[in-house]
């Protein structure tokens, strides 16, 4: 085994001197070129700044919830995209006078194009921003990169502001519009309570309890009155029976009959004393009928006519009826007065019962009704009440920002002029190219090894043509045996061709 890996690291170290040269070459003119690249190459000039944009109520846990995330690591991307932007690169480049308007567009596409190219942008951990700034110029990296910084910063910090401003906007008009809608809702319901407040489902046990108390309270108000008219018609008829015209009346028909009676027991009924008689008779009664007709329909004017006229008649013939014509009459209109008091009072009982059952009967669509309007109130005040609140946190969201504004961004690293450029030196080039021509040389010297097809050594010439190798012919000089060297070049020729033929 030892014999063996000496065998090859000889065989190496032979190859590698026999490729000398190739590999000798490359390692000589490759540092050269390196240096040449070095020296000739543009010089570049860099300058960063870092920024540090912090987030300083999230490490407040009484803040925590009111601060707003600038989410760096998820936004860098489009950072990135947006500091190489047009909108901010072609109004830095105007700031610095590096365009104007009256550049040609292809001259400011150059300019705005070049820019873009010599930015990059980096996140560094989760709150550090890094920009950096390659040109072939030191003269105004600083300012440039100031103002780029600058304008990145603003439109990093940006949304979060003009979010907790709109926001403060939007819930502001929101808040006052549902305002409104609770005010109107909140009276609609207030006018229906005024409207229905004897309706209103609390009041529904005492409507029922009046409701039966109106229905007996109407019955009896019935009763009485049926009671009071009854005793009215009895006063009437007895005011009839003591009328000093229709009780002479009365007496003028009894007299009429009896003289009926004692012309018949003298003449027959046709005797023309008789039909006179008879014929006076039925006047009679046709009187009597009308005045118990009008007694019976006396309205109060005549019934105070009635009055007046037998308080009036003082005559001796009269002073017997008179004062039970007057009692009577007094008894009738209290009679008339008591009918009169219990009609109103059915009648407001009856309208009063119809109130409260027509209440009691709409109990149903009222409770429905004020659930409803209820549900609506509720609805709106949860929402009132939520948008009050988030109104509140957005306000104190907002204090929060303008308070930390000045300590939200630090530039931890400000832009800075290079003293120098940040090309690699002529050393890293140099060794470069050292590095690059060793392995280059190595590179085609393995090649070449490779691709040559000469024996160089006994053991692969007798591997080949399975023989023992006896000596070796060394290189004759040009003298007059050419024909033997070149026959033996021939033998030599015929002896690796076997050889390889074999070994395949």
């Amino acid at each position: 085994m030892h014999s063996f890996l000496v065998r090859n690291a000889a065989a190496l170290l032979w190859s590698a001197w026999r490729r000398r040269y190739l590999i000798a070459i490359p390692i000589v003119i490759m540092p050269l070129l390196a240096l040449g690249f070095g020296v000739l190459s543009p010089k570049k000039y860099m300058s960063y700044t870092t920024v540090l944009i912090q987030e300083a109520a999230k490490l407040n846990p009484f803040l925590e919830d009111l601060a707003v995330a600038t989410n760096l690591k998820s936004r860098m991307e489009a950072l990135n995209a947006l500091l190489h932007s047009r909108h901010i690169l072609a109004g830095v480049a105007v700031e610095q006078k590096m365009i104007s308007d009256e550049m040609p567009i292809e001259e400011r596409e150059s300019v705005i194009a070049s820019l873009s190219k010599s930015l990059t942008a980096e996140l560094v951990g989760e709150d550090i921003i890094k920009i950096s700034l390659k040109t072939e110029t030191s003269e105004g990296m600083r300012e440039l990169l100031w103002t780029i910084s600058m304008r990145f910063i603003e439109q990093v910090i940006s949304p979060g502001r003009s979010a907790i401003a709109k926001s403060e906007i939007f819930l502001i008009e929101e808040l006052e519009k549902r305002r409104k809608d609770l005010l109107v809702t909140e009276q609609k319901l207030s006018d229906y309570k005024t409207r229905y407040a004897s309706e209103l489902p609390n009041l529904h046990a005492s409507n029922v309890d009046r409701l039966s108390k109106v229905r007996a309270n109407l019955a009896d108000r019935r009763i009485s009155l049926e009671g009071a008219q009854a005793a009215r018609d009895s006063l009437r008829q007895r005011l009839v029976q003591t009328d000093p015209v229709i009780g002479r009346i009365e007496e003028a028909i009894v007299q009429s009959l009896s003289d009926i009676a004692v012309l018949r027991a003298r003449y027959t009924d046709r005797h023309s004393t008789v039909q006179a008689m008879l014929r006076k008779l039925k006047s009679l009664k046709n009187e009597r009928d009308k005045a118990l007709h009008a007694v019976r329909q006396l309205s109060a004017d005549d019934l105070e006519r009635l009055w007046n006229r037998a308080s009036m008649q003082t005559t001796p013939n009269d002073a017997t009826t008179q004062p039970l014509l007057v009692s009577q009459l007094q008894n009738l209109q209290d009679s008339e007065s008591l009918v009169n008091g219990l009609q109103e009072e059915v009648s407001s009982l009856k309208s009063e019962l119809n109130d409260l059952e027509s209440s009691v009967s709409a109990f149903g669509e009222h409770e429905r009704n004020l659930k409803e309007f209820d549900r609506e109130i509720a609805v709106q005040r949860k929402t009132f009440d939520e948008l009050y609140e988030r109104h509140q946190k957005a306000k104190l969201t907002g204090a929060l920002s303008r308070s930390e504004e000045r300590e939200r961004v630090k530039v931890i690293d400000p832009p800075f002029t290079p003293v120098g450029p940040s090309n690699p030196s002529l050393l890293v080039f140099i060794g470069a190219g050292v590095l690059g021509g060793i392995l280059l040389g190595c590179g085609l010297a393995v090649m070449a090894e490779l691709l040559d097809m000469t024996i160089w050594r006994r053991d692969v010439l007798g591997t080949l043509t399975g023989a023992p190798v006896l000596t070796r012919i060394p290189v004759l000089p040009n003298d007059g045996f050419a024909e033997d060297r070149d026959a033996l070049d021939l033998s030599m020729t015929n002896i690796n061709d076997t050889g390889v033929s074999a070994h395949a």
